[in-house]
């Protein structure tokens, strides 16, 4: 059982090499200490400098909470804000 899946993985990669397919870069990764503008699920948004991710979580420095309704002011945040990428309805590069 489990020599099948080695040789089904192995085949697979192979294949994907013969084909001269790349892994796909992580998109974050090549935004990161830029400013970002995060939108949450729930319409809040949060802007700041990518510092880190990872598979579950964005790391935001400097950040600020911004205002969510006509009498809202932008909130800095102390420390870092950690995102859950799940939460999070898009991201924008300002």
């Amino acid at each position: 059982m489990i020599a099948g899946a080695i040789v089904t993985l192995a085949a697979a990669i192979a294949f994907a090499a013969w084909r001269g397919l790349e892994p796909v870069p992580d998109v974050l990764a090549e935004r990161r200490a830029r400013q970002v503008l995060v939108t949450l699920k729930t319409g809040e948004a949060f802007a700041g400098v990518l510092y880190q991710q990872d598979a579950d979580l964005i790391v935001l420095r400097e950040a600020t909470a911004m205002a969510f309704g006509p009498r809202s002011e932008n909130v800095p945040v102390e420390g870092e804000a950690l995102i859950l990428r799940a939460d999070i309805a898009y991201l924008q590069l300002p």
